[in-house]
């Protein structure tokens, strides 16, 4: 198999008993190799980028339903669910996933975390809620954020920035991701 081919394996936990669950690879995870937890808008984005930075990596995509692993495998994608046993650890982990997925959105992080072998680096992707600044003015990352107990919303957040740095992991906040840029230059 030459450097840049794919192979994708795929399973499903509708299909396969709970003991037998198990995401498979090629033979052990490389030095490249990445989990995205959430591989929706964003998610999807980081795995065109990655796979253009490291072709011929593995790119898993773990995902709350199964209801787009067909899209995945076509992007390239090895699709799981979030109910799969992964079966190793990953170089990269990003968790791109939304809280509203979710009633335990720090627990989730916790999880992601788990399935980083603390190389490479664990990035959870937060958003520029937690900043103190409700008058559209500028911010920077050294910035007030909003303190535990104001917002249920940035509380969330916050909570599961947390859980990512305890893993010694990163965070990044991110603004404006859903929007067109054809709408604010237009």
């Amino acid at each position: 198999m030459s450097a840049n081919s794919l192979q994708v394996n795929a399973y499903s936990a509708i299909d396969a008993p709970s003991e037998e669950l198990g995401a498979s690879s090629r033979g052990n995870i490389g030095a490249n190799d990445l989990l995205i937890v959430g591989p929706g808008v964003l998610g999807r984005l980081v795995a065109e980028k990655w796979r253009e930075e490291y072709p011929g990596c593995q790119i898993y995509g773990q995902t709350v339903t199964t209801n787009h692993h067909d899209e995945l495998i076509k992007m390239g994608i090895n699709p799981c669910s979030r109910q799969t046993k992964l079966t190793y650890k990953f170089p990269y982990v990003i968790f791109c996933a939304p809280p509203s997925q979710t009633d335990d959105y720090a627990g989730d992080i916790r999880e992601a975390a788990l399935n980083w072998n603390g190389e490479g680096s664990f990035l959870f992707t937060s958003s520029s809620a937690p900043y103190d600044c409700f008058d559209n003015g500028a911010i920077n990352e050294d910035g007030p954020v909003v303190p535990i107990g104001r917002s249920p919303r940035t509380d969330v957040l916050l909570k599961a920035e947390k859980v990512a740095l305890d893993f010694d992991g990163c965070v990044v906040r991110l603004a404006g991701l859903y929007i067109s840029f054809e709408t604010c230059f237009s």
